[in-house]
């Protein structure tokens, strides 16, 4: 049995027939290139009222204590709408060892001196609170403290997580159990990062493994904004496949459609 897994949590009809549309060839190609079991878990790990009130994300948290995952020394947890470049991503799991939860810091795959024109750019998309901040890092810390959080400056992108049953499935229930401070876009996003960088349980990986392109297409396919302009398609599939050819992991969170202009040949691509 492999020493690691990939979990993809696509809980609901919607990310199941999304995940599998778009990315369940490339995630098998990947898992297999490397050596990794491939799991999808498609229905809740908890059932309780709490757990059906908040939104499936907070399942995540959950993946480290399934019978399944002792069998494994690192678990991939992924999201469902993250692409995987099969043929060029190397092995994850070389990037963190065992006892640290490895991972991407939200906007760090925009250069640091541009984060300012992403944090201008969120501005409609994001809540009331934040309106008017264009400094990234004081972006980061009012998560924290609208949550009821000590601020960081630094989030996690939670999307794509390493981890360890062994060394990190209490930290992990933990979150999850905890009573929920303020009900938030980001999920289980803030808490948790919280808990893995104030315990210095985390450890930075290459961003190219948690690219989130609707963040890189403000910063530099501004254009993409508008469809109405002219040649829009032709626009969006060149941005989108050029973020695909230079990255390992193409995450679309914030807006799943513009999966769509990857190709279909491209996505069956096999390592």
């Amino acid at each position: 049995m492999p020493d690691s897994a990939i979990v993809v949590v696509a809980i609901g009809v919607e990310s199941l027939a999304y995940w599998k549309t778009y990315c369940e060839q490339q995630c098998r190609a990947y898992a297999a290139k490397c050596g990794y079991d491939l799991i999808l878990i498609t229905e809740p790990l908890d059932n309780s009222r709490r757990a059906a009130g908040r939104s499936p994300a907070w399942q995540k948290c959950l993946v480290l204590s399934q019978g399944f995952s002792q069998n494994y020394r690192q678990i991939i947890s992924l999201d469902s709408d993250i692409v995987i470049n099969a043929a060029v991503a190397p092995r994850i799991t070389d990037q963190a060892p065992p006892d640290r939860v490895g991972g991407v810091i939200s906007g760090s795959h925009i250069h640091e001196d541009l984060r300012c024109i992403l944090s201008d750019r969120l501005q409609g998309t994001t809540a009331e609170y934040v309106r008017g901040l264009k400094n990234w890092d004081a972006l980061q810390r009012l998560a924290y403290v609208h949550y009821g959080l000590q601020p960081l400056t630094s989030v996690v992108q939670t999307g794509v997580l390493v981890a360890s049953p062994i060394h990190h499935r209490s930290i992990f229930e933990a979150i999850y159990h905890a009573p929920e401070r303020h009900v938030s876009r980001c999920y289980e996003q803030i808490p948790l990062s919280h808990a893995l960088l104030t315990a210095d349980l985390f450890c930075r990986i290459d961003s190219r493994f948690n690219s989130v392109f609707y963040e890189t297409a403000l910063v530099h396919y501004p254009y993409l904004r508008d469809s109405q302009i002219p040649h829009y398609d032709w626009a969006a599939t060149y941005a989108v496949q050029t973020e695909f050819a230079n990255n390992f992991f193409l995450h679309f969170a914030y807006d799943r459609t513009l999966v769509r202009y990857l190709p279909q040949d491209l996505l069956a691509v096999k390592a």
